[in-house]
C-alpha cells in the first residue's frame, strides 16, 4: 500500500531535517510533526502512523498520502517566482492525460456563473485574492506549495473555465504523481460544501 511505504520513508528520514524542508514542527519528546495545510494545523504521528485533523475539519480520503508525500519529499528551496501550468512541469504534459487528468472542469461547472461564491470558498480555505481571470485565489496548500485557482466565467462565446496555476519550484517538493494527488485533494476541498 502506497501510504504505509510513505509512512515507512518518513520514518527512516531525520526528523530535524524534514522538519527544516517542510516547514513543519517537531515535536521531539512526542514524535510527532504539526504542518499546516490551508491554513489549519495537522498532527503526524509518525510511531502510530496516525494524521490528527484540526477540529472542525472533514477527513479527506487522500489528507494523509498528501501531507506524507510532502513531508518526505519536500527541499528547503525558495519559491522561484515562475508561474506555471501542471502541464508546463518537466514531464507534465504527458502525466496530466488520461487518468491523470485534473477535475478542474467541476470547478467551472460549480463556480462558473458565481465569482463571488469561488472567492469566498478560496478565502475559507485560508486563500487570498489574486489577478488572473475573472476571479482568482492563492491557497497556501503547504508552506512551502502555493495554489493558484483561475476562473473565467461564462458568456456568450465561451463556456465558463477553470485553470489551476502553480511556483516552478513545486518540482523540488514533490514529484508529479505528488503533485497529482495534491491538486485533487485542492480541488476536492474547493468543490466541498
Amino acid at each position: 500500500m502506497i501510504v504505509e511505504e510513505l509512512w515507512q520513508e518518513l520514518e527512516a528520514l531525520n526528523p530535524r531535517d524534514v522538519a527544516v524542508r517542510a516547514i513543519a514542527d517537531y515535536d521531539e519528546e512526542k514524535g510527532t510533526f504539526a504542518i499546516t495545510v490551508f491554513n489549519r494545523r495537522y498532527v503526524v504521528d509518525v510511531k502510530n502512523r496516525t494524521v490528527i485533523v484540526p477540529d472542525n475539519t472533514r477527513r479527506s480520503g487522500m489528507l494523509d498520502e498528501v501531507i506524507l508525500h510532502y513531508l518526505s519529499h519536500a527541499d528547503d528551496v525558495p519559491l522561484a517566482n515562475n508561474l506555471v501550468s501542471p502541464n508546463q512541469l518537466t514531464d507534465g504534459s504527458f502525466f496530466f492525460r488520461g487518468g491523470h487528468e485534473l477535475p478542474l472542469p467541476k470547478l467551472a461547472e460549480k463556480y462558473g456563473a458565481d465569482l463571488d461564491k469561488f472567492v469566498e470558498k478560496g478565502l475559507q480555505l485560508g486563500g487570498e485574492r489574486t489577478e488572473f481571470g475573472d476571479a482568482a485565489v492563492k491557497l497556501k496548500l503547504f508552506p512551502r506549495v502555493p495554489v493558484i485557482f483561475a476562473l473565467w466565467k461564462k458568456d456568450e462565446e465561451f463556456d465558463s473555465e477553470a485553470r489551476v496555476i502553480l511556483d516552478s519550484s513545486i518540482e523540488q517538493q514533490m514529484s508529479l504523481y505528488g503533485v497529482f494527488l495534491s491538486l485533487l485533494f485542492s480541488i476536492g476541498q474547493m468543490l466541498s460544501d
